[in-house]
Parts: structure tokens; sequence; C-alpha cells
């Protein structure tokens, strides 16, 4: 779980092996558990000055899918625990579907579209729930480099009995390179990222622009080296609050590097490390820090064809 609260970063080492396992299979599954450190939710607002928004966490994810060819369907349930304070703990779950169309006839460029809804909770119940859609234009240059260009709209619709103002239309706007030295097993992503979030309280509206580049290579038969860098940053339209009458600019920065190691069949082990820095004009999410987390993936495959 981890995208804006942890919600993504974790959906994506289960979607990789999920979208791998289901070009040769028509159902698969994934299970995954870790533990580690990272930042806590941003929708929890307090009043002091002194705040830490790195925490430990414990993880889980199970997701399900079916691949029909053209048409995948899946289906999430993803557990974020904070053992230093229970009001960061998440629980979602939720369906998601992709389709793809080949534009010509060469199926060197695709048109993807997909959509999926997250039901999020905390130990006191509904945080949130966000239904987001999103089309890609997938151009396959050669074996060794493909472009896509991503637009993604999602509206996170935010419980009235946490507090008002955070609900908001979400806009991202990404232009991706990957590059495969010789067609080759080892991959590179660089990616130009624009951002918008336009809340119904303007202190929580923003813009954003930034990149992230990620990258994986072997290393031996059974280990598999990876690293992420992202920077992004935002700008609020709004005073933050009346303690910090000051319109909220962050520079967000996110570095971390990590192993994968396929130990059996089905069974592989991570661990990743790395730092995350907000430099913020407000104190009370101005931080920097250490984050990790390491784990166990298990993915499942079984085909009716």
């Amino acid at each position: 779980m981890k995208t804006a609260f942890p919600i993504m970063t974790l959906a994506i080492a289960a979607n990789f092996s999920g979208a791998a396992m289901a070009n040769d299979g028509d159902f698969f599954a994934t299970v995954e558990v870790a533990a580690g450190r990272d930042v806590v939710p941003a929708d929890i607002i307090e009043n002091g000055i002194d705040q830490d928004r790195i925490a430990s966490v414990l993880e889980s994810e199970v997701r399900l899918g079916y691949d029909m060819g053209p048409l995948l369907l899946d289906f999430g349930a993803e557990v974020a625990l904070y053992p230093e304070d229970s009001r960061f703990n998440r629980y979602a779950f939720g369906p998601g579907l992709r389709a793809d169309f080949p534009l010509g006839e060469n199926a060197a460029t695709k048109l993807r579209l997909g959509a999926e809804y997250q039901y999020v909770l905390g130990d006191d119940g509904r945080v949130f729930d966000r239904p987001r859609a999103e089309a890609q234009l997938i151009h396959r240059h050669s074996r060794e480099h493909t472009t896509t260009a991503r637009l993604r709209y999602g509206f996170r619709n935010q419980s009235e009995d946490r507090f008002t103002g955070f609900d908001q239309s979400e806009w991202l706007a990404e232009l991706r390179h990957n590059w495969r030295p010789k067609g080759g097993p080892t991959s590179f992503n660089l990616s130009l990222l624009g951002l918008k979030h336009d809340a119904d309280d303007n202190r929580f509206s923003y813009k954003g622009y930034g990149f992230r580049l990620v990258g994986r290579t072997p290393l031996a038969e059974s280990l598999t080296g990876f690293g992420r860098m992202s920077v992004v940053q935002r700008d609020y339209e709004d005073d933050f609050s009346q303690l910090y009458p000051a319109k909220r600019s962050d520079t967000h920065i996110r570095a971390v590097a990590g192993l994968d190691y396929q130990a059996w069949d089905q069974v592989s082990l991570f661990a990743e490390a790395g730092f995350v820095s907000n430099a913020s004009n407000i104190p009370v999410r101005d931080y920097d820090g250490f984050v990790g987390r390491i784990g166990l993936r298990y993915a499942f495959e079984f085909t009716d064809r």
C-alpha cells in the first residue's frame, strides 16, 4: 500500500509481478507482506509543532486477477498498520480493469484504458473512497525503446468526520520512456510528471511537476537489483493555516535501491532502503529521513488454456 498514502507504492511491486504473469496464464494472484519505515498518510491534521512524519509500518496485500487477452480484471485488498500510532492504520480494497486496443496493423501502437475504485478504512471507520480512470497511448519503437503518454483522473471523496475541504479532483499527466538495452531484461524508465489537485478548500489544492527514474537489472541467476528516484515540486493555492499563514510550497525527493531474490519458483524475498525529503516552508510538513522495507512475495498463476 503506498501512493499518496502508501496505497500505491506497495501496489507497484504486486502489479509488476501480476502483469508479468498475466501474459502466460488466465488467473494470477500475488500475496505480499512487508515491514519497514515510510511516510505516514497526509490526511491526519495535528496542531502540535513537533510531528514525526516517518514511522514504522507493517504492510500486506492480496491481489487477484484474470486475464482475458486484451482485457484484464483484478481485485486487491491492502493493509498498512502503524504500531506507533494507530490513527494512521489503513485498510483498502477495490476492483480494477484494463483493456488494450491495438492501433495499426503491426500493433506497435496501442491504446490502453483503465479504471479502478478504492475504498479506504481506518480504525475509526471510512477515510475516503476514490474512483480513477486513465488512458495511455503506448508506442513501441523497437525492442529497446517504448514511449508512453498517460493521463489519469481521480476523485477523492474524503470522510467529513475527519475534517472538511479535502474532497478533491486529482489529475496526473505523465510522459514516460522505457529503454531496454539490446532488448534484454535490464530496463530503465524516465517519466516527466504533471499534477493538479483541485480541493474544496484551496489550502489543499496544488499544482505540481517533477520526474521519476526507475531501473531494474539482473545481478545473478536469481537476484535482481532495482532503484527508484523521484523529485516533485508542489505549490499550493492558499494559506496553510492560521498558525502558518503562508501558501505551502514543497519539494519532495525520494530515492531507494533494493534487491529482489527469487528464493523458490513462486516465492521471492525483497529488501529496499533509501531516503525521503520533503522540504517545505511549513514547519509541520518539513521532514526527511530513512525509509525502507523488507518482505516476501508469493506469486501464483493458473491457466485454463
